[in-house]
């Protein structure tokens, strides 16, 4: 897009930080609509709206136009995408919660994999403004029945109970669980909107949480023209891309399986020190294999920023608001968004490279690391 249309790298990752500054007002919205209409109605719609976004790109020759309908794409996709999925998925399951949304997220990054790849194949035989398209018409196509017609808001709307346990057993399953048999909550565990925000546990998660956003958005975004930089062709960047996004799909079931058996807080620790090692490791990518190992450690990050939060939210905070909160929780994502690929962007604008945006992100995330693991989950009032 920069050959194309003459735009600079911080003009097109301004379009993330817009949806990003949309998302903080909307977010906390759409957590009070999941609770109150339910996830199928807000995903349906939701996947209408993105799908019509992204087709609206192909005629986006100027910046005010590609801002408005990337935003859009991107509000829907972090906002409604996410706290809908992972409301439904939470209000199913209890002990098996970490492999059910990792099963989500497989699903995504497969997802992930195919756009990639129609992307690529699209503008390497026709244009751009095709692959914009090819994407819109894709995802129309393939998400807005299933939403609408194929989810159940929770078990009980069905006579079932969460991981097929037999009646009443959901309650005594949320009184011990909190994403391990190894940390226990204190009492019951459905927690209201206004509880949970007098808590420090909710505000470090988001906290941390809207780092490791920061520090994704601000590689992410940018890493398809950072691997051009260091000599990749676009066949070799999309094969790099599609590297990640494998990795991506099994990562998300490793870390499912992995958050059930060890406290939320251990395991998202050792995510931000991953993610420290990872945003190194780019600053040593100077051929295809190199790009190639970077990206399957990046899909561990991604995987694991995929399914850990959700997993913590519903863990320390219950079933009951979960929409409400995450509403609050994702605010902090959404601020990371912002800043992430606006500050890669400055960094590469004003030095030439990304080394001092990478170096950066390294620090914050062994931070975050620190801040998790030491903050405590919280306690029933």
């Amino acid at each position: 897009m920069t050959e194309e249309l003459g735009w600079s790298r911080t003009l097109i990752a301004g379009a993330v930080s817009v949806g990003a500054i949309a998302s903080i007002f909307v977010s906390p919205m759409v957590g009070w609509a999941v609770d109150r209409y339910g996830v199928r109605l807000i995903l349906s719609v939701s996947m209408v709206i993105l799908g019509v976004a992204i087709t609206s790109l192909a005629w986006a020759t100027i910046p005010a136009f590609f801002y408005l309908g990337f935003a859009t794409g991107r509000v829907v996709f972090h906002v409604p995408v996410q706290i809908g999925s992972g409301a439904v998925v939470s209000r199913w399951f209890i002990r098996r919660r970490g492999r059910a949304v990792g099963l989500i997220y497989l699903a995504g990054a497969a997802g992930n994999i195919l756009g990639i790849q129609i992307a690529s194949l699209v503008i390497s035989h026709w244009s751009i403004s095709a692959a914009w398209i090819a994407l819109g018409i894709v995802v129309v196509a393939v998400s807005v029945l299933p939403a609408a017609l194929l989810i159940v808001e929770r078990p009980e709307d069905l006579g079932l109970e969460p991981d097929g346990f037999p009646p009443n057993a959901a309650t005594s399953l949320e009184k011990e669980t909190t994403g391990s048999p190894t940390e226990p909550n204190q009492g019951e565990i459905d927690w209201t909107l206004r509880e949970a925000m007098g808590t420090k546990a909710l505000w470090v998660l988001t906290g941390v949480v809207g780092a490791l956003f920061l520090i994704q958005a601000g590689v992410s975004v940018h890493i398809g023209a950072f691997f051009q930089d260091q000599g990749l062709s676009l066949t070799l960047v999309a094969t790099a891309i599609t590297i990640n996004g494998i990795v991506n799909a099994i990562g998300s079931l490793v870390w499912g399986a992995t958050i059930e058996r060890i406290p939320v807080r251990w395991a998202m620790g050792l995510l931000m020190v991953i993610t420290a090692g990872s945003t190194i490791a780019l600053l040593e990518v100077h051929s295809a294999t190199t790009a190639f190992i970077v990206s399957a450690v990046i899909g561990i990050v991604s995987s694991g920023g995929n399914v850990i939060p959700p997993v913590a939210y519903a863990s320390y905070f219950g079933r009951r608001s979960i929409g409400n909160i995450r509403g609050v929780g994702e605010t902090g994502v959404q601020i990371g968004q912002t800043m992430g690929p606006v500050l890669s962007g400055l960094a590469f604008d004003i030095n030439g490279s990304y080394q001092v945006a990478f170096l950066t992100f390294a620090v914050l995330a062994l931070i975050g690391a620190g801040l998790i693991v030491f903050s405590k989950p919280p306690k029933a009032l």
